[in-house]
């Protein structure tokens, strides 16, 4: 299978939303979870955004996620992310996909969003 991991543009937002209502059902809890698509396009592509992503494709099809924002520890002083969100489709649950899913996220975070991570990305 190839893949690919890239960041999330527009046109991911039904998978991403489609995405964390799976992750609610598998944390059983379904009924808790009522972002919508434009929920998600609004945080992931406003002009200043709340929330980052990436996601992973097999084959062209999105087959998982990473979404992430930026923190800062007030006892250390230093800008970092955290990990909202890790989720891969059943189905492409292989090839150590979860683990590829973070990679971007850790050079993008330390280079653009959070210059100093002191390696805490």
């Amino acid at each position: 299978l190839s893949h690919t991991i890239r960041r999330v543009t527009p046109s991911d937002a039904a998978d991403i939303a489609d995405m964390i209502h799976g992750l609610a059902e598998f944390e059983r809890a379904p009924d808790q979870c009522t972002v919508t698509e434009t929920q998600i396009t609004a945080a992931l592509f406003a002009a200043a955004p709340t929330v980052f992503g990436h996601v992973a494709e097999v084959d062209g099809e999105v087959a998982g996620m990473a979404l992430w924002f930026l923190s800062f520890s007030t006892w250390d002083g230093v800008a970092g992310i955290y990990l909202e969100d890790l989720f891969v489709r059943n189905r492409f649950a292989v090839a150590a996909l979860p683990a590829r899913c973070l990679r971007p996220s850790r050079p993008n975070a330390s280079t653009t969003a959070t210059p100093d991570c002191r390696g805490r990305c």
